[in-house]
Order: structure tokens, then C-alpha cells, then sequence
């Protein structure tokens, strides 16, 4: 992603080229469609909350304080989106869970795969999948973006200590579900390669 044409663009959208929206939602899809699946496993879900997180963008593009890289703030948004979309995933747990013990029959549309535990496999986007959303989210902005523990902190408002300690957490589970090697070595590499994947399957 060229960050200074991106940035261009951005100038134009908030100078009121709505043309220009095309061309940001064109250099930032990828890697937006790729954290978001990272982070929500449910395919029918990550396209949902894709589409939530630009019509977002257009909403606060106003309140953007150019100061700040566009990237972070935009993940900023995709932060929020992923939140609400795992309170409704809670909430619709919650009834289905209260319907089960009243012997009733679940609602088919419930999103069962976001809630299913991934089989154990040495895979290591299989490992990444299995940690704990917490965790998940650190590994995924300390490899994916190369942010700083004080990037992450800001972007998730919880200590830098906290983010720390998540990230030494999900190191260290993942040396237990895979090479040691692959966690030490691999795992930047991993995600990059995770991302051109997805790019195949993603929407147009």
C-alpha cells in the first residue's frame, strides 16, 4: 500500500471528492478484509462487518484529525466494528444457550462457526485462530502492522503493560501448539501470507 497516495486521496475525500472514496476503499480493502478475518472467522460475518466499517468511515471521516496516520486511525474503526459484532455474537449465544435448556430447536441463522473451537493443528494459521480473541488481537497488530506496544495500546485504550503481557501470553502459547521455530521465525511471515490468501477469496 502506497501510503502518500493514500493519504492524497484522503485530502480529496475530506475536501468533498466523493469520487475519492473509490479509490481509498480500492488501497485499503485488502488489508482491511484481511484483519478483519483474522480477527472474525465466520466469512458471512467478516463481509457484514467490512461493509459497516466504510460506511463508518464516510460517518466520521469529519472527525479524522489529519495529524494522525489514516491507517491507524481506520483500524481505529475496525477495532469498534469487531467489538459490537462480538456483543451480538454474545447476545445471540445467550438465547440460544436459554432456548437449548427450554428443549427448543436453535435458530438456523445463528453463526455457529464464529463460536466453534478450532480442531488442534500444527498449522500455524490453525495456532493464530485458536488463541483467545485478547490475544489474537495483539498477535495480528504486532506482526500484521508492525505496530509498537504503545500503537497497540492506544488503539485498544488498555496499558502498554497489558499489551505486553498479551503478546508474551500468545507467544507462548503458540510455542506449545507449534515449532518452536515457526512461532520465532515464521509467524510475520505467516500472516503476510495469510493476507495474499484471502486477497483470492475476498469480495470484489
Amino acid at each position: 500500500m502506497d501510503n502518500q497516495e493514500l493519504d492524497q486521496w484522503v485530502d480529496r475525500l475530506i475536501a468533498g471528492d466523493e469520487a475519492a472514496f473509490d479509490h481509498v476503499y480500492q488501497l485499503t480493502r485488502t488489508k482491511l478484509y484481511g484483519t478483519v478475518a483474522s480477527l472474525v472467522h465466520n466469512r458471512e460475518d467478516v463481509n457484514d462487518i467490512v461493509s459497516e466499517i466504510y460506511y463508518q468511515l464516510w460517518r466520521a471521516l469529519p472527525s479524522y484529525d489529519r495529524k494522525r496516520p489514516f491507517l491507524f486511525w481506520l483500524n481505529g474503526l475496525v477495532i469498534k466494528q469487531v467489538s459490537n459484532w462480538r456483543r451480538q455474537v454474545w447476545r445471540r449465544f445467550r438465547l440460544l444457550e436459554k432456548r437449548t435448556r427450554l428443549h427448543e430447536e436453535p435458530d438456523a441463522s445463528l453463526p455457529g462457526d464464529a463460536l466453534m473451537v478450532t480442531e488442534t493443528q500444527r498449522d500455524m494459521q490453525q495456532a493464530i485462530s485458536r488463541l483467545p480473541f485478547k490475544l489474537r488481537t495483539v498477535i495480528l497488530y504486532r506482526f500484521y502492522y508492525e505496530y509498537t506496544y504503545e500503537q497497540i495500546a492506544e488503539l485498544l485504550q488498555i496499558p502498554v503493560g497489558t499489551v505486553k503481557s498479551r503478546n508474551h501470553l500468545a507467544i507462548k502459547q503458540l510455542r506449545k501448539w507449534v515449532d518452536l521455530k515457526q512461532v520465532e521465525e515464521g509467524l510475520c511471515e505467516h500472516v503476510h501470507r495469510e493476507e495474499n490468501k484471502r486477497v483470492a477469496s475476498e469480495p470484489n
